[in-house]
């Protein structure tokens, strides 16, 4: 308890400074009166000075406004000239009197713009006439005198639709269900695209930036955004590993989109991802997801490709390699499906691209390292030399590729020199009819049921009684029960599985897979057998399945395919554009299944002849000439 005189002592120094503390403050209120007094005198005398002579008020900038001046007050034509540069069209002159702007700017390129037509702006400033990102934001609301225009970015989402989307998507979610269920230590699953061919000799890549944009006008790009050039191109196939979540039974979720990632490339080379398939298996980064604890690879694989004639589930050559990859690995299981076309977008491999385009911005491959293989035509004239520059090239490719990370996963990227495998023999119809189920967007390859000569390795069979995926179907509901029908909707895997509605078919035996598939649903008759009731991908192999199988030697002829025209040709295989109701599908199809008529092949000699430019006989193309003037 403090006494008394220690109280009076504090009591006495808060009485001096409180008295010191009223000193100050008088002070500084006449000081503040003395001040204000001082520039009501200035200005009064300025005034003064200002009516007297009006030059001297335009001169200094005098507002009758406090605080700084708005650009537009000095620069009134500033938000013209912003709306005017984004407009689509409006930046050219008609007369071509005056320079030209290019309608599509960054921020940079447009406050440089600006600063070249006179006016004096930053670029934060110049950010902020234009129309926020969020205005509900801090930074959006100090936008305040804005033009109809904003800072966008390209969106690749300008997709083709098709009719056989949603069918070829509920597929994928049928295998992505299985995964979830088997778990990681049973599926290996693995996602492959072919990427639009990388260039040598110009820039690899363009960086996508912000753009500036007219609010009336959207940026679409295709899904396929990489720069593609005449010649010299490298062709890399990316093979994304994908890493399935445990302990979420049922949830597609549980397949993710990260994993580790391999990229092969080379110069026309052969793109069947099953070549390559084994290479994965041998990649340590791979090994987790490709294989067991006891270095098996594991029961089930599932693949995700993007329909590419070289890569979709009905191509020979990738029935071949799958088989004997299910032999070779002793698989209890090996789909491969496929998105419908234009479509592959959506395809788990595509997140990856974008991080490897971005690599490739402003990068320019050497196509003439060790000399120029190319005459002054482009043409090639030393074929060793350009694979020697091609490979340089390549490896430069997976030099840059091989030093990333994505997602915290290594990269693996090699070069291969171009070389055509020997795809496997064709195996006995009696084992493919039990083993393989093929569709138009899935391959399926089964162990058989016989535990004799099919030994299961997983618990696949307990979750699919009849070894196969069911058909999806689509389903609507009605006051009494459940009915197949066109304007339904799919039904998950788990519901498809409990309702066996695929089984209450009057037409068929067994249902089709392809049965509510839109493109193919007037062909479906025509490819099922009329005494197994099994479904075919091609007339070709219902032929081969009834003459083997049923032993039935009149066989029903088989309509050849008439394409729209032939886009390739290549040993004893044709690529045929086809028109698939209202879409046109492309397909590699065999040389005796094409039917091409005689008289458009000669049509098109014709035609191909009438575009040379070279004269081999003066006096007939002069008869010629002649005779069509007449």
């Amino acid at each position: 308890m403090p006494n008394r005189a220690e109280v009076d002592k504090q009591i006495i120094k808060l009485r001096e400074e409180l008295k010191t503390t009223k000193k100050t403050l008088n002070r500084k209120t006449q000081n503040a009166v003395a001040q204000k007094k001082h520039r009501d005198g200035m200005k009064r005398k300025l005034e003064d000075i200002c009516q007297e002579n009006p030059e001297i008020k335009r001169r200094l900038s005098l507002r009758d406004s406090v605080g700084h001046s708005n650009l537009e007050s000095d620069q009134p034509l500033l938000l013209k000239t912003i709306a005017d540069i984004a407009l689509f069209g409006s930046a050219c002159d008609d007369r071509r009197r005056t320079e030209s702007i290019r309608s599509v700017k960054t921020l940079d390129e447009l406050t440089q713009e600006l600063r070249k037509l006179g006016f004096d702006i930053s670029r934060s400033a110049t950010y902020r006439r234009l129309i926020p990102r969020k205005s509900n934001s801090t930074e959006g609301r100090r936008h305040v005198s804005t033009v109809p225009v904003k800072l966008i970015r390209a969106q690749t989402d300008h997709h083709k639709s098709h009719l056989d989307s949603k069918f070829a998507e509920t597929s994928i979610d049928y295998l992505e269900n299985i995964a979830s269920i088997l778990g990681p230590d049973q599926v290996f699953f693995l996602s492959q695209d072919d990427k639009a061919r990388v260039p040598i000799g110009v820039t690899a890549a363009n960086k996508q930036a912000p753009l500036l944009m007219h609010i009336e006008y959207r940026i679409k790009l295709p899904d396929h955004d990489w720069v593609i050039a005449e010649r010299h191109k490298l062709i890399p196939s990316v093979y994304a590993g994908i890493k399935i979540t445990s302990s979420m039974l049922g949830q597609p979720q549980a397949v993710g989109y990260s994993g580790p990632t391999y990229i092969r490339s080379g110069k026309h080379s052969s793109s069947t991802h099953a070549q390559d398939f084994e290479t994965l298996l041998e990649l340590e980064e791979f090994r987790p997801l490709a294989k067991t604890d006891h270095g098996l690879v594991k029961p089930v694989v599932i693949m995700t490709v993007d329909g590419r004639p070289d890569e979709n589930p009905r191509y020979q050559k990738v029935i071949g390699f799958a088989i004997q990859h299910f032999k070779q690995h002793d698989l209890d299981a090996l789909f491969i499906a496929a998105n419908a076309p234009g479509r592959s977008a959506y395809n788990r491999v595509e997140r990856i691209m974008a991080p490897l385009s971005r690599e490739l911005a402003g990068l320019i491959l050497p196509h003439d390292h060790f000399g120029s293989h190319l005459d002054e035509c482009g043409v090639t004239i030393n074929e060793q030399l350009e694979r020697t520059n091609f490979e340089f090239a390549g490896n430069v490719l997976a030099e840059i590729w091989s030093s990333m990370e994505i997602d915290g996963y290594n990269v693996t990227a090699k070069y291969v020199e171009a070389g055509e495998q020997d795809v496997p023999e064709f195996p006995d119809i009696k084992w493919y009819s039990k083993h393989v189920r093929k569709s138009q967007y899935l391959l399926q390859i089964v162990k058989y049921k016989n535990t004799e000569c099919c030994l299961p390795r997983s618990g696949l069979f307990r979750l699919l009684d009849n070894r196969f995926l069911p058909p999806p179907v689509k389903v609507k509901q009605t006051v009494d029960d459940l009915v197949l029908d066109e304007e339904g909707q799919f039904l998950d895997l788990p519901v498809n599985l409990a309702l066996r509605l695929s089984t209450k078919l009057k037409d068929f035996l067994q249902m089709p897979y392809d049965y509510f598939c839109p493109t193919v649903k007037l062909r479906l008759s025509s490819r099922t057998c009329k005494t197994c009731g099994l479904y075919h991908a091609s007339v070709k192999s219902l032929n081969r399945h009834i003459e083997k199988i049923h032993k039935k030697v009149n066989t029903p002829t088989e309509r050849k395919v008439r394409p729209v025209r032939v886009a390739a040709r290549r040993a004893n295989e044709v690529m045929c554009i086809i028109q698939n109701l209202e879409h046109q599908d492309v397909e590699w199809l065999d040389e005796s299944d094409v039917d091409i008529p005689k008289s458009k092949e000669s049509e098109q000699t014709h035609n191909t002849e009438q575009q040379s430019n070279v004269i081999d006989n003066l006096e007939s193309w002069i008869q010629v000439s002649w005779t069509e003037d007449c």
